[in-house]
């Protein structure tokens, strides 16, 4: 897919951050889905972005790698507010494009108000969010995409979900997961993503 195939509504990393505060406020969310439930994750995602957006510290060799990068990219994340794999990874990707400004621009695009778009990224058949296309400027065209989660991370929501534990359960031990890994295997996965490029 080429640059031209990403959809027009998109916000940079800060106005993202500033729609999701504003829907804070008025105790609502992004997509359809505007239950108590999900607004609820969405103000609880804020603050894991705003904390891990404060807290985070790059690798020196992501830093390394992001510094030799020649060539201009688009980075597009694809997410909605109440995702709360996307309040863990998006200030990584945040993070990573801040470092080379020149070379990176970063756009969010909403899942459920661009659902063509979406549908070329399923995972195992479903909207898995968040999930990173990296364009190529110069060639205009799709160079790879990751997400929507570490795959040490997916394997172990799936042997939970074997375990049969309930969707809450699950989720919880998600993040705790996330907490004690401190962005390191995000980190080491887009490292090695950012390591393919020129």
């Amino acid at each position: 897919m080429s640059l031209n195939h990403i959809p027009q509504e998109r916000f940079s990393y800060d106005a993202y951050i500033e729609l999701v505060k504003q829907l804070v406020e008025k105790r609502q969310t992004t997509g359809p889905d505007q239950s108590s439930f999900l607004a609820n994750f969405t103000a609880l995602n804020l603050v894991r972005m705003q904390r891990i957006g404060k807290m985070i510290t790059l690798k020196e060799s992501l830093l390394t790698k992001l510094s030799q990068l020649k060539r201009q990219y688009v980075f597009t994340v694809i997410t909605e507010a109440w995702c709360g794999d996307a309040a863990q990874i998006l200030p990584v990707i945040a993070k990573i494009a801040e470092a080379n400004p020149s070379q990176i621009d970063l756009f969010i695009v909403l899942r459920d108000s661009n659902t063509d778009y979406m549908d070329q990224y399923l995972t195992n058949g479903a909207r898995g969010i968040p999930k990173l296309i990296i364009y190529d400027v110069a060639e205009n065209k799709e160079i790879l995409n990751w997400g929507p989660r570490p795959k040490e991370l997916q394997l172990y929501i799936e042997s939970l979900k074997v375990m049969g534990l309930s969707k809450e359960e699950w989720i919880e031990k998600v993040m705790l997961w996330y907490t004690k890994d401190k962005t390191k295997t995000t980190q080491d996965e887009l490292e090695e993503a950012i390591g393919t490029l020129q």
